[in-house]
């Protein structure tokens, strides 16, 4: 009984002791091709869509970090298309850098304030 009172207890002391966080939208972005952005301190982006005037065979992607990530490609495959989109929304934290990148000519973008309360 008094092991099951004091992880009550712990788990009571632990609710009122964790910080809770919200997000409030900021602004929109459209982050232009060969531009590089960073998310400021204090911010999240919620990466929503990519904007590109492709031909076919083409990778859209863009760079996060400095690395190159696939956000659309389309692969021949036996007379089949076969399409891969890379899951949007794609949430980056403060001090990520983010760049569109080959194909890719804007990301859309929502910028949120982290609220801590």
């Amino acid at each position: 009984m008094k092991k099951i009172l004091f992880i009550t207890l712990l788990f009571c002391g632990l609710a009122f002791t964790a910080q809770s966080q919200s997000l409030t939208y900021s602004k929109v972005i459209l982050l232009a091709a060969l531009e590089t952005d960073t998310v400021p301190q204090g911010k999240v982006w919620k990466v929503v869509s990519y904007q590109s005037a492709v031909g076919a065979n083409a990778s859209i992607t863009m760079k996060v970090n400095g690395n190159e990530m696939v956000i659309y490609s389309k692969y021949m495959l036996q007379d089949a298309m076969i399409n891969q989109d890379r899951p949007f929304p794609m949430w980056f934290p403060a001090g990520t850098t983010i760049e569109p990148f080959s194909y890719c000519n804007f990301l859309n973008i929502i910028e949120f304030t982290e609220n801590n309360e």
